[in-house]
C-alpha cells in the first residue's frame, strides 16, 4: 500500500515550515470505520519516551488509509468544536462551576483539498 499523502513546503529559509492547522501524524493503524460516506481511522501514536503511553487519534478521510497494522504518516488539518456546556461542583472548593467540552477532530489533507 502505498503511504499516505504528506504535504511538505519549503519556506524562503529552507527549513520545513506547515500551513497553519496542520499536524503530521505518525504511527499504526489499530482499526478503522465508515459512518455516513467518511472513514475513520484510528492510529495509535509513539510513546514520546519509555515511561509515556502512546497516544490514540482518529483521522476522518474519504478513503482508506491502509490495513490494521501498518504504520502510516500522513498531513491533517487540526480542528475542533464545543460540546453543550454543562454544571458540576469543583472537587476541591465546593464552588458549582460551568464546564463547556472541546473536542477535537484530525481530517486527512488529501490530493485536491
Amino acid at each position: 500500500m502505498a503511504e499516505a499523502n504528506v504535504m511538505k513546503m519549503e519556506d524562503k529559509k529552507g527549513q520545513l515550515s506547515v500551513k497553519s492547522m496542520h499536524v503530521l501524524v505518525t504511527g499504526r493503524i489499530e482499526g478503522s470505520k465508515t459512518y455516513e460516506g467518511k472513514r475513520y481511522t484510528q492510529v495509535m501514536t509513539p510513546a514520546a519516551d519509555a515511561y509515556s503511553r502512546p497516544q490514540l487519534v482518529e483521522i476522518r478521510s474519504k478513503a482508506r488509509l491502509g490495513d490494521k497494522g501498518e504504520e502510516i504518516s500522513c498531513q491533517c488539518v487540526l480542528g475542533g468544536f464545543q460540546r453543550k456546556a454543562y454544571e458540576t461542583k469543583d472537587k476541591q472548593s465546593g464552588e458549582i462551576v460551568k464546564v463547556v467540552p472541546v473536542e477535537h477532530t484530525l481530517d486527512l489533507v488529501e490530493l485536491g483539498d
